[in-house]
């Protein structure tokens, strides 16, 4: 991916057109603007944005959204994720929040961390199992994204711990839905890698993918962590073909897991798109 779609300096309105936004705090808050769709049309920038925890946001920042117009959070996070890293929506009200209450996601991922997973091979076997349930697993999170969307609450964040996983898939589902090519799908997921060190925000700040010290990230062999904390191409792709698998087509699955339809989705690409 070109650099040029990291710093996009556009013109029109007061906002510079960036993929990754000027913030002291964000973790791989990036904006999916500009993304060009089958039909010729772009997705428009500032409107859509994708975001690991924004717990180190600082009030700045908040204002510098707020002042962006952001008006809806969807907090794919877990419970023990948003009470480890609470985020203050209490001092901006004119946001509108979503959250929901479950333990985890990538259930086996966790236990094989417990049992040990003895080579990357293995832990990178585990992500692509996880990833083919991610759009089925998270099923709730993302139908309340698109319910945020098809209501015309926009500009909107949504977001996860690292933004790689469930915000990358949720990523993937948006810019699908509006028409954006794979292969640009897959490259704004893989751009993680580019923007965010995910060893040194998840571990050296002290934040672990663990429930417990037997289950501790940090204890795994250098080769399972990358395999855990990449951005590979594959992992979305895997996520993509399940979608295919077993409803034939992504306008299906939205249809039929998120309750978007077909007119749904039209008028959905007609305002986020331009």
């Amino acid at each position: 991916m070109s650099t040029d779609t990291l710093t996009n300096p556009g013109s029109g309105g007061s906002w510079p057109q960036v993929r990754v936004l000027p913030l002291e705090g964000g973790r791989n808050f990036r904006d999916l603007g500009g993304y060009r769709a089958a039909d010729g049309r772009q997705v428009k920038w500032g409107v859509l944005f994708r975001s690991g925890s924004l717990v180190g946001l600082t009030r700045a920042d908040w204002e510098y959204l707020l002042a962006r117009g952001v008006r809806a959070l969807c907090d794919f996070r877990s419970t023990r994720e948003r009470e480890t890293e609470p985020v203050p929506l209490s001092e901006y009200p004119t946001v509108s929040y979503w959250a929901r209450d479950y333990h985890t996601s990538f259930a086996d991922l966790r236990t094989l961390m417990r049992n040990g997973f003895g080579t990357g091979v293995a832990a990178r076997q585990a992500m692509l199992t996880g990833y083919r349930e991610l759009p089925f697993d998270q099923a709730t999170g993302y139908r309340q994204l698109f319910a945020y969307l098809k209501s015309g609450r926009i500009p909107l964040v949504f977001n996860c711990s690292a933004g790689k996983d469930r915000a990358g898939t949720a990523a993937a589902l948006v810019l699908s839905a509006l028409g954006v090519p794979r292969d640009i799908v897959v490259e704004d997921f893989a751009l993680t890698n580019q923007v965010l060190n995910l060893r040194h925000a998840l571990l050296k700040h002290g934040r672990d993918l663990a429930v417990d010290a037997n289950t501790s990230l940090a204890k795994q062999p250098p080769e399972v962590i990358t395999a855990i904390l990449h951005a590979d191409p594959e992992y979305i792709a895997t996520a993509l073909d399940s979608i295919e698998s077993r409803h034939g087509s992504m306008e299906a699955y939205l249809r039929d897991q998120l309750d978007v339809s077909e007119l749904e989705l039209q008028q959905l690409r007609d305002a986020l798109l331009e």
